[in-house]
């Protein structure tokens, strides 16, 4: 009987002693999501009294980077269970089998999580640009006081030397100032096209590559010329902005198609006919050389391999 009560109570203090072990859990909030939509992973830590070091994401890196992880929370603590929240992003769809993270503890000891499944679907796009517009609005990120650290460090820069000129005290001396030379917008747009043109991405089956340097070569003009955010609009708000400058009206139709077949091909993927990339190239000139502030002369040089803008 002695032997038997014995045996018990071995078997009740190693049990006792396994429950009171640390054990790590890896959870996703959800285990589908969408295509450049955020998801929630938590890492949980039972049965610890010490806060953990980190968490290892090497097992990870395959199929998610750091620039996948858009933010952590730090350490909080409910009794002996510590919980960090990671907020990640994806941009491929597909089916990931994410393997066990390491948890390092303070002591050195590293445990593993369980796996987890993530299933990524592509975002549902219709065949016109106006339906993927109405998918998701954009969402800002938070300003934060490291945002501001450049300028701060630019005035610290600047508050220096104003105390080393003062100190030295120089005699002024004077200086001539030449105004640097200021390229016309249309002569540096102009010369990106025919870059483009002579590159001819879509030979090397750079299709949605050719009509995004398009789309941003074309917006770039519009806000240096016409002083419109045209790279952070949409095809439909710079038309409007567009309105209450000097952009000739007539260019208006050209322009709103030459954006929506570029926005076509990098969101929608719907690729435009071959013979139509060098058409769009040539509407894109038309629309740099018709809004131009300065006259465009017709013997504008251009690369041995294009043809000359008179032949437009």
């Amino acid at each position: 009987m002695f032997l038997k009560y014995t045996l018990f109570a071995c078997c009740l203090a190693f049990s006792v002693s396994l429950s009171a072990q640390a054990v790590a859990n890896a959870v996703l909030e959800k285990s589908t999501v969408e295509t450049g939509d955020t998801f929630t992973l938590r890492v949980l830590l039972n049965n610890s009294r010490v806060e953990p070091l980190k968490v290892d994401f090497t097992s990870w890196a395959p199929m998610l980077t750091s620039e996948n992880m858009l933010s952590e929370s730090p350490w909080s603590r409910a009794g002996t269970r510590w919980q960090r929240q990671y907020t990640l992003l994806v941009f491929d769809s597909a089916r990931l089998v994410l393997p066990p993270l390491a948890v390092q503890l303070r002591s050195g000891e590293k445990l593993l999580t369980n796996p987890v499944e993530l299933l990524v679907t592509p975002t549902p796009a219709g065949n016109e640009v106006s339906d993927a517009e109405t998918i998701r609005d954009i969402v800002r990120e938070p300003m934060r006081w490291t945002d501001y650290w450049p300028w701060a460090a630019a005035a610290l820069a600047v508050v220096i030397l104003a105390m080393w000129f003062f100190r030295k005290k120089p005699k002024p001396v004077q200086q001539v100032m030449t105004a640097p030379v200021q390229i016309p917008a249309h002569e540096t747009t102009l010369q990106q096209l025919a870059d483009l043109e002579q590159q001819k991405p879509w030979k090397h089956g750079k299709t949605e590559q050719f009509y995004a340097e398009l789309s941003m070569i074309v917006r770039g003009y519009l806000e240096r010329r016409f002083h419109v955010p045209a790279l952070e609009s949409t095809t439909k708000e710079i038309l409007p902005l567009l309105k209450k400058t000097d952009f000739p009206d007539a260019q208006a139709a050209v322009l709103r198609d030459v954006l929506n077949q570029s926005d076509l091909a990098k969101f929608a993927q719907q690729t435009p006919p071959e013979q139509s990339h060098e058409k769009n190239l040539h509407n894109a000139r038309k629309i740099v050389m018709a809004s131009a502030q300065t006259p465009v002369l017709q013997n504008v040089p251009t690369p041995a391999t294009q043809k000359p803008y008179s032949n437009l």
